[in-house]
């Protein structure tokens, strides 16, 4: 049995759309991926913010600039399909 991580969420916030910063949030986390505004997303993966970075291209400088924090926590007013996604993916096991 292999050991599985717990998934954290990411909040990816870009001065504003970005088209290939779009498309590698799309390419590496096609099902874990939710576009909440211009530039943000919020994204379900193991690792760490860093890690993200690096897969994404962000590190290098390959897709554009944004800031990529991990959250454990949320409050607000948002749509319910926000609040739905990010609490079915809070906490799930990966793998």
């Amino acid at each position: 049995m292999a050991i599985v991580g717990l998934t954290s969420l990411f909040a990816i916030m870009a001065p504003s759309d970005d088209p290939k910063l779009e498309a590698a949030i799309q390419a590496k986390f096609p099902a874990d991926q939710l576009k909440v505004g211009p530039g943000q997303w919020i994204i379900a993966a193991t690792g760490t913010s860093k890690d993200i970075s690096d897969q994404l291209g962000l590190t290098e400088g390959d897709v554009g600039s944004a800031i990529i924090v991990s959250f454990s926590g949320y409050y607000g007013r948002a749509s319910t399909n926000i609040w739905e996604w990010i609490a079915s993916r809070m906490g799930a096991r990966s793998g």
